[in-house]
């Protein structure tokens, strides 16, 4: 049976890198800090329901087989305080002028990301996600001291790097 993985991390911050092909990239990626997130710092983790398959014969009622395949893990939050240079690097478009004068172009064509992710968790343990694809969200509902909220998510893909199985993995809990 297939378990279902919900990890809720506290992060102390989010960084993206280029995508990591192999183990030894890990320690060699040159992580960029990304805004900072909302909701008390936390980014929701979840393996998704594998999809079931049961295979039904015409003498028996109950199924003959059972099969289940994997939907992999997403990466959920929200992304808080992004400058327009930041708004226009996670979600497309440009930037024009400087300080006051600045206005960004939220561009019509979403931008869809390919990065490796790593989540620094407050407890100084970190979850990476070494080869993510993924969007952010343009959310004009200003809030509270007129802060934008810019709601992100990525979906893990198997990756270059492998376990001790030398099996490919999508994510990397330490």
């Amino acid at each position: 049976m297939a378990e279902r993985i919900i990890a809720k991390a506290r992060v102390a911050g989010i960084d993206f890198a280029d995508v990591i092909a192999s183990a030894a990239g890990i320690a060699t990626a040159v992580w960029e800090e990304q805004p900072v997130t909302l909701r008390d710092d936390e980014v929701s983790i979840v393996e998704g329901d594998p999809t079931e398959d049961e295979i039904y014969s015409h003498e028996n009622d109950a199924a003959e087989d059972y099969d289940a395949s994997g939907t992999g893990v997403s990466a959920t939050g929200s992304f808080i305080k992004a400058t327009y240079d930041q708004m226009a690097a996670l979600m497309g478009g440009s930037v024009t002028g400087e300080g006051a004068a600045a206005q960004y172009f939220h561009s019509a064509k979403k931008l869809i990301l390919s990065k490796a992710i790593r989540f620094r968790l407050k407890n100084g343990g970190s979850v990476i996600i070494p080869n993510a694809k993924g969007f952010v969200q343009l959310n004009l509902n200003a809030g509270f001291d007129g802060v934008l909220k810019h709601p992100f998510r990525f979906k893990a893909l198997a990756s270059g790097v492998k376990d001790a199985a030398d099996q490919p993995v999508d994510i990397i809990i330490d």
